[in-house]
């Protein structure tokens, strides 16, 4: 179990990746303790984020959304949400065993029915942000290319 103890982590943003059929934010998110973890090869990030993918896919997905790997004190999580209809996310939530190995293995935790965690939360909240200024704020009669890309730009930097 985790202490009741709560510390900055610093999140990163690398930029966009193909996984699928589908275009994903990448984030990174380091407890202390992990500060000097460094990225996978892009190739591994693929692999697990394509793996992490919510199935099936639905005919109101987006295709588009974020992915964070989280190095936590308690294990290293790999956590992927796609936008759906206008307005809904779609989650899945991964235990990652090792990052180091090309194949990492992933562990869903939805039998934990586990959303996020509160540093998580701050990732997902400026998300939200981004996906109401640059889509729905917008009114679009539908999700266009020009939309996607200025929504895919806007990551986020700094802690949480």
């Amino acid at each position: 179990m985790n202490p009741f103890v709560y510390a900055p982590r610093a999140v990163d943003f690398h930029g966009t990746i193909t996984a699928g059929d589908h275009r994903l934010k990448v984030y990174s998110l380091r407890s202390e303790r992990f500060a000097d973890a460094s990225l996978p090869a892009a190739d591994t990030i693929q692999r697990i984020f394509t793996a992490a993918l919510p199935a099936p896919v639905l005919e109101a997905d987006h295709k588009v959304g974020f992915g964070i790997l989280h190095w936590a004190n308690d294990g290293l999580y790999a956590l992927v949400s796609t936008w759906y209809d206008a307005n809904m996310l779609r989650l899945m939530v991964f235990l990652c065993d090792d990052l180091s190995k090309s194949e990492p293995v992933l562990t869903p935790l939805n039998h934990l029915n586990i959303i996020t965690c509160v540093w998580e939360l701050e990732i997902y909240k400026y998300e939200r942000d981004v996906w109401m200024r640059e889509v729905l704020a917008k009114q679009p009669a539908s999700l266009t290319e020009d939309l996607i890309a200025a929504y895919l730009a806007d990551g986020m930097k700094g802690t949480v």
